[in-house]
């Protein structure tokens, strides 16, 4: 975009809007992608769409989060100096999505090529597997957005010298602790609160219910439902199942 005839607001927009309704939800900006959130899937982010982007430059291929992450990854192995990613963007534009979809692609391209073991989990899988834990205890619906993230976080991945995935350590911070004890009518608390109350936990050891001495109404607990209790978008018990794995 930095190369529009008149740089300003209404041509930025313009130019945005008509690619999104090409569905071209990726544009450059400079040194940076703007992703345009389409709430709704599209098949971009798939072990197809990685292969072309792998070893590539940016101006060889469309735009895409990959690009860019691709760039930092190859900067990383070639400089031998640390790289970062900013995911910045107003309430449900896309940020926890699309930082998902950067720790996937960096766990495709930084695999080893030594065979797995049945039985143990890879690194790469560990990492991507920390999403539904964060989400469930960070992550509300708001009136903008069913899956908030209501917290900052860092994280940091480690590469051997070769660019193999080492490991991952990630600092979270800024919560919201209000959130816990109010809600507005159209929002609710965090994910974990509801999950807690779900069938699936009676399954886990001795049942979720019995061991925190919960009832089964959420309603008997004012902190966690003067809002939404329910969210169409959500499975509480299917992602009690994520969370717990």
């Amino acid at each position: 975009m930095v190369n529009l005839t008149f740089l300003n607001d209404a041509s930025v927009f313009w130019n945005l809007k008509t690619r999104y309704q090409a569905k071209m939800i990726h544009t450059y900006s400079g040194l940076f992608v703007v992703v345009v959130n389409p709430y709704k899937r599209y098949p971009i982010y798939t072990h197809r769409v990685c292969k072309i982007y792998l070893g590539k430059r940016r101006n060889e291929c469309p735009p895409h989060l990959w690009a860019v992450a691709e760039c930092a990854y190859r900067n990383m192995l070639q400089n031998k100096k640390d790289n970062a990613m900013l995911i910045t963007g107003e309430s449900g534009a896309g940020k926890t999505e699309n930082t998902k979809k950067v720790i996937t692609y960096l766990a495709m391209v930084a695999t080893g090529s030594g065979k797995k073991s049945e039985k143990k989990v890879s690194l790469e899988d560990q990492i991507v597997a920390t999403n539904p834990i964060l989400e469930s205890y960070g992550n509300a619906k708001t009136a903008r957005n069913d899956n908030s993230s209501r917290f900052g976080k860092f994280i940091r991945i480690h590469f051997t010298q070769s660019g193999k995935l080492a490991g991952c350590d990630i600092v979270s911070y800024l919560l919201e602790k209000s959130r816990i004890t109010e809600q507005q009518e159209v929002e609710r608390s965090y994910h974990i609160f509801y999950q807690l109350l779900q069938p699936y936990g009676d399954g886990i050891g001795g049942g979720l219910r019995e061991l925190c001495h919960t009832s089964p109404d959420i309603y008997d607990y004012i902190y966690v439902s003067q809002g939404k209790t329910k969210v169409d978008s959500i499975d509480d018990n299917e992602e009690l199942e994520y969370t717990e794995d």
